[in-house]
């Protein structure tokens, strides 16, 4: 399994969408995990159950084409970084290589994100003569961001030439039919522990209906400065609240400084980076969960936004942006409540409604949560994605070839 999102260590706050997927497949798959190195993180260990393999594409003190934001974030944030690309690549490119050549037992890889992973999946079954199947699974900015006719073509020729396509949300499913008319993905979200972990507090007494609450990378397409404009003229209107933003990435100083000038300094607080252990406290605590998504200039968006699924799991009323992968999860004024994406003026009215009716925000939170638990728990997503794993290797065992990252236990 290829990813560049990925816990650098136990207790780190990256996204860990990847890994609790191989962890649900592992009791049934061999599951290997191929991913870059940063630096403090093992080049090889086992995490959770799953062995991880990273590799080395810089020098290690100055890995920084991953993590901490995404790729294209922390490109933006330091335009050098692009150098380190090709390097990136290669690093990659090499490890599958190896792995194939060297463990027969490798029958099938699944290569989250188009690039660079899905292209590299596809170069190193050519290079390492085997012919694997390819899943590759899009999440978002790959699909709707890379814009431009090279980057475009290049897309096309990854989601033809792979075996299969999954992507999260059927907005995707719609945008890479668009990038290849005829192309059937199936749309398999990612899911999360809505069972064990991310549920209502067992006291009901700890959440507070005006704490209004934001998880997520400080990045441009989460639209926050939108939520701070919104907040500020709550604060000009006295309306009674408390916001926290727990996160990291490239825009958290001018984030801050933006609050500062605002004089949202007494009222919104920027927790930092949480670990995925503290993230249900957060959404226990909030009486409601904001997400004001919108789409960046470069195209990137939302492809499912997984933070709003966590959110819902534990109990929080949600408004979000009306972005059509976030229809996928929130019907309006049934499940969440959703406001036009970029508008700071829609949003502080929503905000203000919700503040002043927390009995309608209650009976909204019941039912998101209802409807999450039915359609986007772990359980559901893992028996999805081994029935294309299955699916996937007994084709390839009916053409007497047999080869991938997962080896059938």
């Amino acid at each position: 399994m290829l990813t560049s999102t990925l816990p650098r260590w136990e207790g780190d706050a990256e996204p860990r969408f990847v890994l609790d997927l191989a962890r649900e497949l592992n009791t049934e798959f061999a599951i290997e995990l191929l991913a870059p190195h940063a630096r403090g993180a093992a080049t090889r260990e086992c995490l959770e159950g799953v062995p991880v393999r990273r590799f080395r594409y810089w020098w290690p003190r100055w890995e920084a084409a991953a993590y901490q934001g995404g790729m294209v974030s922390r490109i933006r944030e330091n335009p050098f970084r692009v150098l380190q690309l090709p390097f990136f690549f290669g690093a990659l490119l090499l490890m599958i290589v190896r792995r194939l050549r060297c463990s027969p037992r490798v029958d099938l890889i699944h290569a989250h994100w188009l690039i660079p992973q899905g292209l590299a999946a596809l170069v190193a079954r050519v290079l390492a003569n085997r012919c694997v199947p390819i899943l590759c699974t899009s999440h978002g900015g790959d699909l709707f961001g890379l814009r431009g006719p090279m980057l475009t073509r290049l897309k096309q020729g990854i989601l033809r030439r792979c075996d299969a396509i999954t992507v999260v949300s059927r907005p995707m499913a719609q945008q890479a039919r668009q990038i290849v008319p005829g192309l059937q993905p199936r749309v398999i979200p990612m899911g999360t522990d809505l069972r064990e972990r991310f549920i209502p507090p067992p006291d009901d007494a700890v959440r507070d209906p005006t704490h209004l609450l934001f998880v997520g990378r400080l990045v441009p397409k989460k639209g926050l400065e939108y939520l701070l404009d919104a907040l500020a003229q709550l604060r000009r209107e006295n309306v009674p609240f408390s916001a926290e933003i727990v996160g990291y990435g490239p825009l958290e100083k001018q984030l801050v400084e933006k609050s500062r000038l605002l004089g949202l300094t007494e009222c919104v607080r920027f927790a930092g980076p949480a670990s995925h252990a503290h993230l249900p406290g957060y959404y226990q605590r909030a009486g409601i969960a904001v997400f004001p998504f919108v789409e960046a200039d470069d195209g990137d968006q939302e492809g499912l936004g997984l933070v709003m699924v966590e959110a819902m799991g534990c109990g929080c009323a949600v408004i979000a942006s009306d972005l059509p992968a976030v229809r996928d999860v929130i019907r309006h004024e049934e499940t969440g409540v959703l406001v036009a994406p970029g508008n700071m003026q829609a949003l502080a009215d929503a905000l203000r409604w919700a503040l002043h009716a927390p009995h309608c925000m209650s009976r909204i939170s019941e039912r998101g949560r209802g409807h999450v638990l039915r359609t986007l728990d772990w359980a559901i997503t893992g028996d999805k994605f081994r029935d294309i794993y299955q699916s996937l290797l007994d084709d390839d065992a009916g053409k007497s070839q047999a080869n991938n990252l997962f080896g059938k236990r």
